[in-house]
């Protein structure tokens, strides 16, 4: 435990000192982890395009015994696609970055301090050099083009870095990176305050990027033989007790390592073609590092004192470390791979060039030890013949060989990785002309790196550019295609009606990344836009298993099935089907209830309906969907749609529309119609659709007079059949005959015949009001007759039962009040005109009651004109002789 935690013997301000640097190193990895597991998805998001398509389905329906009449009204069915965004550079990203790096840099600089004077000047200097090559004048933080942060910067650091060196050498490691840490800080709140640049972060970065590479590249190298200095370690710790030589063991681990990292080696050179999926060099480079914090004790005891482990080395050790993990985190976060290619190259053969010289080290120095049996690993910085520079320096040029092997390959790599740097900044400040211009340098640098392509089609989509997206869409795919190049060049080519082309794109893309939910889904809709409803399926149904986000095709299977499934299979599979709360699908789910006619109790989700009432393609089709379903069981959509109406006028017919289904069901009936009635005045495309839903509605009602009004301007069969039905149920039998005729080709004759049976039957339509109107005979009520003209407050028997009931109350108002709503599309019912004209006669408004009176002798049969008079006499005459007596 003493060699594990070998901070436990440094003075009590170190410990502090050194836990404060793990956890935040612990915190870089995490961050470098996170960063690395998907680079593309850093920069580029899935997003989903939803698209509305109506579907026709019967809300509003007339049963007559077994048979039932609809017209049919649009429902909305939703289709959702997977769309990669363009590349976006994630600005948390950077800053992350920037916090993780000056700390190591502070790390870095404060360790340089504890150095001899000729080493700590030649680290200053190399230090500056670099800072000068990072172009800090390009954040014009003193004007466009000045020197004076450079200096600024070189004074800070260098001034306090020698103030430490020169005259206080007897101060902490604690104190010197806190002071670092100061001037790091100072000069990050400078640069955000004063840069005029709107991402000076960025900026910083993308200019500095080859002071960052180099650095990370120099703490690969550094820790390049720590695996194999593991491999002796397990090879020997034990040999001095048991007296067995380690040997064996040790070779057979270093070759397989060896081995390992040759076959990584000749995979990326693409000299084979192996996936090899064992561990990545990212891992291997992590690894190295970790073991790193121990085994780097070990090489700098071997300096002699040149770096002394607890004031210079760990902590030299640790900045390296901290900025290399950061830096990488930044080009994976970034997702540009040709840097991320240069580590990897780094990794694979800085280990593989220095480990064989260094294997070569250990056997020529230490093979006596081993074969003694004794413990290898705690000498193995002490050589006996071979000495460690000299390994090191043909180990670097053993990685020099390897890297001119492939022709200096990552040296343009890394060039290439420097212009996207500066594209995605020129990109980010919407300087797209510049971002291009640095984009096509990196391509030419590195022509089928992905980073640069795909950008370059970003840019082109953001333009408008169609063909130049779909040609660097196809250039990204070249080398390391990924499945959001293939949605991006597949969305491009059905944009310009490039089906089967689109199709082979997105099978190819399938075919490199079969577990791809977002290239499933996007085929299969494909498929579905050509009615192809087996392949659609298929597709569909391997997305759902396939991506996280398994409402979206879930969403467009119910679509499918709604378009294309028969009643039968639709009840039998919405048993099945388990619920989601994604709106999408919810308004596909009640789509599909009003394909079935469920009109069963649902919940309203409340969320749909954002804070600016701003809507999108989603929440509009739920909302019509529900308000369309829902419509005798909740009246509050017809109060809140006509406001969203308002606030999104391109949808705001559709809204109106649908409003004014809760208030005829649940509502006020009478406003929902003369709303209605209106609409099917006026001209527009719409005029059909309000008139056959008006007319169904007057069916309902049992005003069959006003139907034939307007189902006979209906075009086609719902407004030939809709007037037949009217015509037979207002005892126009004639008349119905002949317009079922005039359909008898267009419909089954078997079904006519059936249709005449029922119509001429004599059997009536069964109506909710008239069992509220039972209700009201058997126990009448205020709230019984309420509810009963509520219903339907066009009925006859009805309406004139409450007002008979009203007038007895003596409440005259109200009674009347019913009587003329209901005459206004009730014109020929006796019963109303009776009850408005001894209304009209208790208000003594006696030419209206002598009017009524005229109404009733002309609408009533003899007999009930009769019975009517022996009242209305009587009132008429008490009425008379109450005025004569008053005058």
């Amino acid at each position: 435990m003493k060699e594990l935690f070998f901070w436990k013997v440094w003075s009590p301000s170190e410990r502090r000192t050194t836990v404060a640097a793990l956890i935040i190193l612990f915190l870089s990895i995490l961050f470098f982890v996170f960063k690395s597991l998907d680079p593309l998805a850093n920069v580029i998001r899935w997003n989903v395009l939803s698209e509305v398509a109506e579907i026709s389905t019967v809300i509003d329906f007339l049963r007559i015994d077994q048979w039932q009449y609809g017209v049919t009204v649009p429902s909305q069915l939703v289709t959702e696609n997977f769309i990669a965004s363009v590349m976006e550079t994630d600005i948390l990203t950077v800053q992350i970055f920037w916090f993780f790096a000056l700390i190591g840099l502070s790390f870095l600089l404060a360790a340089l301090t504890t150095l001899s004077r000729f080493w700590y000047l030649a680290g200053m200097i190399i230090f500056i050099l670099l800072l000068a090559f990072a172009r800090p004048e390009a954040l014009g933080v003193f004007g466009e083009g000045s020197r004076t942060l450079f200096l600024l910067t070189v004074i800070f650091y260098g001034g306090l870095s020698y103030y430490f060196h020169a005259f206080r050498p007897d101060l902490g490691v604690s104190i010197r990176i806190t002071g670092m840490l100061g001037v790091s800080a100072v000069l990050a709140i400078l640069v955000s305050v004063a840069s005029p640049l709107p991402f000076p972060a960025l900026a910083a970065i993308s200019y500095s990027l080859p002071f960052w590479l180099l650095l990370t590249v120099l703490f690969l190298l550094v820790v390049s033989t720590e695996i194999m200095a593991l491999l002796v370690w397990i090879s020997t710790t034990g040999s001095g007790k048991t007296g067995k030589s380690g040997l064996v063991n040790f070779l057979v681990i270093s070759i397989l390592y060896l081995l390992l990292l040759t076959l990584i080696y000749l995979r990326n050179t693409k000299q084979i073609d192996w996936n090899l999926t064992l561990i990545g060099p990212a891992y291997l480079a992590l690894t190295a590092a970790i073991i790193g914090l121990w085994g780097f004790r070990k090489r700098a005891d071997s300096t002699g004192g040149l770096i002394p482990f607890r004031t210079t080395g760990f902590w030299l050790y640790l900045g390296l470390f901290m900025i290399a993990i950061a830096f990488a985190a930044f080009v994976s976060g970034s997702a540009n791979d040709p840097l991320m290619e240069v580590l990897e190259d780094v990794v694979v053969q800085g280990q593989l060039g220095m480990s064989l010289l260094f294997l070569f080290y250990i056997l020529v120095n230490f093979y006596p030890l081993f074969k003694q049996g004794l413990a290898v690993h705690k000498v193995l910085y002490k050589p006996l013949r071979f000495g460690l520079t000299q390994t090191r320096l043909f180990g670097f040029a053993a990685v020099i060989i390897l890297f001119s092997m492939q022709r200096l390959l990552p040296l343009n790599q890394g060039i290439a990785g420097y212009f996207n740097g500066l594209g995605d900044l020129y990109s980010k400040t919407g300087e797209f002309t510049l971002a291009e211009q640095y984009y096509k340098l990196a391509l030419q640098q590195e022509f089928q790196n992905h980073k640069s392509n795909y950008a370059l089609a970003s840019l082109a989509l953001k333009q408008g550019d169609n063909n130049a997206a779909a040609y660097y869409f196809r250039q990204s795919l070249l080398k390391q295609p990924s499945a959001q190049a293939y949605a991006g060049l597949g969305s491009i080519l059905v944009q310009e009606n490039l089906f089967f082309d689109a199709v082979a794109s997105l099978q190819e893309g399938i075919r490199a990344f079969p577990e791809s939910g977002e290239l499933l889904n996007n085929l299969g809709m494909l498929y579905a836009k050509t009615n192809v409803a087996d392949s659609a399926y298929y597709y569909l149904e391997r997305a759902e298993k396939a991506t996280k986000r398994e409402e979206v095709p879930a969403t467009n299977l119910l679509a499918i099935l709604a378009k294309s499934a028969d009643s039968r299979l639709l009840d039998s599979l919405a048993s099945k089907i388990e619920e989601k709360s994604y709106i999408s699908w919810q308004a596909n789910w009640l789509a599909v209830q009003n394909l079935r006619q469920n009109f069963s109790k649902r919940d309203f989700q409340s969320t749909v309906i954002p804070a600016d009432s701003l809507l999108s393609v989603s929440a509009f089709a739920y909302l019509q969907n529900y308000t369309t379903n829902q419509a005798r069981q909740d009246s509050l959509p017809a109060t809140f749609l006509p406001k969203l109406a308002a606030k999104n006028p391109l949808l705001s017919q559709d809204l109106s529309f649908a409003s004014l289904y809760p208030e005829f069901y649940s509502g006020n009936k009478l406003r929902a119609i003369d709303i209605l009635s209106a609409w099917s005045e006026e001209d527009g495309d719409k005029k059909q659709q309000y008139r056959k839903v008006l007319g169904n509605w007057f069916l309902q009602l049992g005003l069959y007079e006003q139907a034939i009004q307007q189902l006979s301007l209906v075009d086609g069969i719902e407004g030939t059949l809709g007037t037949a039905v009217a015509n037979a149920l207002s005892d126009k039998q004639a008349v119905a005959v002949i317009l079922l005729e005039k359909i008898q080709g267009k419909e089954s004759a078997a079904a006519i015949d059936q249709l005449k049976k029922t119509l001429f039957s004599g059997i009536k339509p069964k109506m909710k009001s008239d069992s509220l109107l039972a209700i009201t005979i058997k126990s009448p009520s205020d709230k019984n007759f309420d509810q009963a003209v509520r219903d339907n407050p066009f009925d006859a028997k009805i309406v004139a039962g409450a007002s008979e009931w009203y007038r007895r109350k003596k409440q005259t108002k109200k009674a009347y009040d019913m009587v003329l709503t209901a005459l206004r599309f009730n014109e020929y019912a006796p019963e109303l005109w009776e009850q408005y004209t001894f209304l009209s006669l208790e208000q003594g408004l006696t030419e209206q009651a002598a009017n009524g009176e005229a109404k009733v002798k002309q609408y009533a049969l003899p007999a009930g004109y009769q019975q009517f008079m022996n009242r209305y006499q009587p009132m008429r005459a008490l009425i008379e002789k109450q005025r004569a007596e008053f005058q």
